[in-house]
């Protein structure tokens, strides 16, 4: 018989010739953290990167009015901009100083001319060839446009129902968002989103792709307390529900808790308070303290526990008293409630809409 010289040719080919063999996702084990961190800190880092994945999916957090879920990822991209600086951050709200460095904005103001292009290719359409087209120019700009801009980065975007209003489903903006989803995977973006009410959101361009939900939770003792509950979720299309598919993991935030790392790390008396009386024993402590030049949290809660009886729990409450109470206002110091203003949460109201003609 004779022998086929194309088999022989390819079987003496070697794995390297027939296959790719190098490291994929997959084989991808722990992360690469950069010099100087903390024991704490290194803990903390490595935790976040498997909890979310390897940086990369979907996550909303639901919440009330004041529950906290603006001060939860505002916190979450603060320490992964430290921990993972390869990172870049996109937003779409302008943070306080105190957040520092940024990559840049991210809402329809940037991308309107993206957008109002979407919009003139489905002008005239009707119906599902208008969703078709939409979906077609949305995917074709993330795949263009879009991956250079989100290639390798975490989007946080406050409000996030406006982006995929489940009321406005043909929104060039809506399907926009759609196309990032799919794509999360290969342009390695992990996708941060704020919501009152889930319901809100879009069951096509939106809920399908959601890898995690946050439920928020504030103390009502200590007002500047909050606990996130963080779930790996899957979406039930008939059911119009996400189902829970992981145990919730709780991470605990006090977002008044003074932050050496934020800022310049100072704790300082305001200029017009430096004659405040007051009002209890240990405000005198602290205060006399922070006058003797002690001016970071841990110097102060290492002082009154080695030289006197005020225990740190004690100290915190007192220094947030000083901070907080609007009748006093004596002191000022960074901390989570300073990176960004809840009020000034962007208003997205896209003009752009499509033609029923």
């Amino acid at each position: 018989m004779k022998t086929d010289t194309a088999v022989l040719e390819r079987d003496t080919r070697t794995s390297e010739d027939l296959f790719d063999t190098t490291p994929g996702y997959d084989e991808e084990v722990g992360v690469k953290l950069p010099a100087g961190l903390s024991a704490e800190d290194a803990q903390r880092a490595r935790l976040l990167y498997n909890l979310f994945n390897g940086l990369w999916g979907l996550a909303i957090a639901v919440g009330l009015p004041g529950s906290g879920k603006d001060t939860f990822f505002n916190y979450i991209t603060n320490r992964m901009k430290a921990y993972f600086p390869w990172k870049r951050i996109l937003r779409d709200e302008r943070p306080r100083p105190l957040f520092g460095e940024y990559d840049g904005i991210f809402n329809d103001e940037l991308l309107h001319e993206d957008l109002a292009k979407m919009n003139e290719v489905a002008i005239g359409s009707r119906g599902t060839e208008r969703d078709k087209l939409l979906e077609k120019a949305a995917d074709d700009w993330v795949a263009k446009k879009g991956k250079v801009l989100l290639k390798n980065s975490i989007l946080y975007l406050t409000e996030f129902w406006r982006y995929v209003y489940s009321r406005d489903p043909h929104n060039p903006m809506n399907k926009t968002m759609g196309g990032i989803h799919k794509e999360k995977r290969h342009i390695d973006t992990l996708i941060l989103g704020t919501t009152q009410l889930v319901s809100d959101l879009d069951k096509y361009t939106c809920k399908p792709f959601v890898d995690w939900r946050v439920t928020c939770a504030r103390s009502k003792v200590n007002k500047t307390r909050f606990t996130y509950f963080v779930e790996k979720v899957r979406y039930d299309r008939r059911m119009d529900l996400f189902i829970p598919i992981s145990k919730p993991f709780s991470i605990s935030i006090d977002a008044g808790k003074p932050r050496t790392y934020l800022g310049d790390g100072k704790i300082v008396i305001r200029n017009n308070r430096w004659n405040y009386q007051p009002e209890t024993e240990e405000e005198r402590i602290v205060l006399d303290v922070i006058k003797a030049g002690v001016d970071t949290y841990e110097g102060i809660v290492e002082l009154l526990e080695d030289e006197g009886d005020m225990s740190e729990w004690e100290t915190l409450a007192t220094l947030k008293e000083l901070k907080f109470r609007k009748t006093k206002r004596v002191i000022d110091y960074p901390c989570d409630f300073g990176l960004f203003n809840s009020k000034s949460a962007p208003q997205i109201k896209s003009a752009l809409k499509i033609s029923e003609n």
